[in-house]
């Protein structure tokens, strides 16, 4: 196995003995899953709301913290949102968009590309831990149990279940202990979200962005968010075949 120095662009071989000590910690939404690969049948959320996809996507990633600390119910949450953005929204596309909502987030986690699940099936055979830190309410991870992600990791954070959220370090250290390797050991991939690899550094980890479900979504984001990690993969697969050398 190769391992990334802490500059983030540099490898050295590793000893067969330090494979053990190596976790990679990814986040999930937009970096291992997106709800637009594949898109789930039906309409999107906010084209049922009657609002900006973009706004939609901006006034639900900074509400207050209650939803990812599992204080607040989605149907309340996106029924303020809604009216906040759409004052003449009805009830009745409140329920079809929770609906459409609850569609999307299981296709999505049950849906998950081959090529990631090869990547992490890949860094496990290497002797990799993996560990997976999500902020998230209740309802985004109902579907987890059925996801083909949920064997392939060795502990499994979820913000609104253990009540820590990126990007306080806390919640990144605890995923290191879960796995028994010092941050300093562990790779933190994700999309840059929730100012993640801020957090990432103040816990020790190395940054690294992957940066697949961007292109689809926000791929105006890449070059700023490439500044932030220490190192850019496109794919799992990619991560994988640089630490591993195959």
């Amino acid at each position: 196995m190769r391992v990334l120095d802490p500059s983030g662009r540099k490898h050295r071989n590793a000893a067969p003995a330090e494979m053990k000590e190596i976790a990679v910690v990814f986040d999930l939404f937009h970096t291992l899953i997106s709800l637009e690969v594949p898109r789930a049948p039906g309409r999107r959320v906010s084209e049922i709301l009657g609002v900006d996809p973009g706004e939609w996507y901006q006034v639900w990633t900074s509400d207050p913290d209650d939803y990812v600390f599992g204080r607040a119910d989605v149907g309340e949450r996106l029924r303020r949102l809604a009216r906040r953005l759409n004052p003449k929204v009805t009830e009745a596309q409140i329920e079809e968009a929770l609906a459409a909502r609850t569609l999307s987030i299981r296709h999505a986690m049950v849906n998950v590309e081959s090529e990631a699940l090869e990547g992490l099936r890949g860094l496990r055979r290497f002797g990799c831990r993996l560990g997976l830190i999500s902020n998230c309410g209740e309802d985004e991870v109902r579907a987890w149990p059925e996801s083909p992600l949920a064997p392939l990791f060795d502990t499994v954070l979820f913000s609104c279940r253990v009540k820590l959220k990126k990007p306080d370090p806390a919640i990144y250290q605890l995923a290191a202990t879960n796995l028994a390797v010092k941050p300093a050991r562990c790779l933190y991939v994700g999309d840059g979200g929730s100012d993640e690899f801020a957090g990432a550094r103040r816990a020790g980890m190395t940054p690294v962005l992957l940066t697949r479900h961007l292109e689809v979504s926000m791929a105006e984001r890449i070059p700023a968010l490439a500044q932030e990690a220490e190192l850019a993969v496109r794919t799992t697969s990619e991560l994988c075949r640089l630490l591993t050398g195959t």
